[in-house]
């Protein structure tokens, strides 16, 4: 019984060696990639390139709305309250749940 539970040891220690061996060598290789896109002279870091990348274009953050002469927060604001009054809208569209009831057949008297 005891030899299994040794096996079972050790070969739980070689997989966790070889776990941590691959994450070693993947966040290696990952930093020789990223250090190779080094950029031009005049030109951005790469790290600014992915921190614009990440951010929505204020073009399509804020559709219709004249950027110039609204400060940040009235942006804010109004968004929330278009946000706000789209989810309003989808909950109406949703409805309540169909009615149940039951068919009456109406029989017609004047024949």
């Amino acid at each position: 019984m005891s030899a299994w539970v040794i096996a079972l040891g050790l070969s739980a220690g070689y997989l966790i060696n070889k776990n941590m061996q691959m994450a070693h060598q993947i966040a290696s290789k990952v930093k020789v990639y990223n250090e190779a896109a080094a950029p031009a002279d005049p030109g951005p870091t790469s790290q600014a390139i992915r921190d614009v990348q990440r951010t929505v274009p204020a073009a399509d953050r804020y559709e219709d709305i004249n950027v110039d002469d609204v400060d940040r927060r009235r942006l804010d604001e109004i968004t929330g309250a278009r946000e706000a009054a789209h989810q309003e809208v989808a909950a109406y569209e949703r409805g309540p749940p169909p009615i149940e009831g039951v068919w009456l057949n109406l029989m017609d008297r004047c024949a």
